[in-house]
């Protein structure tokens, strides 16, 4: 098996059938790959050019070793995971639900490696065939790449989850702040947090953060936690 990435004809193995797995199955799919899956881990493994595991990372190790007889190259989407039983990886810098469109990948980042430079050419071509824009990382850098993930993803619902907790009682709900939160997304990509910074803390007012806090009950410890951070945030905007 010889074919490339961007042949239509190279036959592709999707390993996992959780949200992942079977959206990227569909784009890989309505890319023109010849696709078998997306497959159970106790599915027969055909032969294939390209496995591409989408398993939780503590499975891994077992997936590759279980499929590396049947592909000619092994590839993981674990953002967190190492090069140590794959060839490649390919990891979507974006959330899915499982119910989305091909097109979802469209416009989206993906972390790549690979372990020769052919293999590393290898992941950028099937995530740019599906319109990913690409961006090397390594094993060292793995850990605060996929922390950063979270941060800009699940610690964000986080908050958003607090946010919600704190309005309702007022009849204010979730709609209601929406249009704020995008707003306040759209000006950190303009311009980054420090200039984006509104509110009480990048005023300097005290005392609205005192009442604020008072009212943020059992949620006091976050508040002042993300209350802090938000200092350093205002601090330096101040230098600047």
């Amino acid at each position: 098996m010889t074919h490339t990435a961007l042949d239509p004809h190279a036959t592709i193995a999707v390993i996992g059938a959780g949200r992942l797995g079977v959206v990227l199955a569909r784009a890989l799919d309505a890319a023109g790959f010849d696709v078998r899956g997306p497959l159970g881990r106790s599915d027969e493994m055909p032969a294939v050019d390209l496995a591409i595991l989408c398993v939780p990372d503590a499975a891994i190790t077992e997936a590759a070793a279980s499929v590396r007889p049947h592909a000619t190259r092994v590839a993981h989407v674990s953002g967190a995971t190492g090069l140590h039983d794959v060839d490649l990886s390919i990891h979507p810098l974006q959330t899915f639900t499982g119910s989305e469109s091909p097109a979802v990948f469209r416009g989206v980042g993906a972390a790549i490696d690979g372990r020769t430079d052919a293999d590393l050419v290898l992941a950028g071509e099937v995530a740019m065939t599906l319109g990913m824009q690409t961006f090397r990382v390594d094993d060292a850098h793995r850990a605060s790449y996929h922390a950063a993930a979270s941060f800009a993803s699940n610690f964000v619902l986080t908050v958003l989850d607090a946010a919600e907790r704190l309005a309702t009682p007022s009849g204010v709900e979730r709609a209601h702040l929406a249009p704020l939160v995008r707003q306040t997304v759209e000006n950190w990509v303009a311009s980054g947090a420090s200039t984006a910074l509104t509110g009480p803390i990048a005023r300097g007012d005290e005392e609205t953060i005192t009442r604020q806090r008072a009212a943020s009950g059992d949620l006091a410890p976050l508040f002042d936690a993300l209350a802090a951070a938000t200092r350093e945030i205002a601090a330096r905007k101040d230098e600047g």
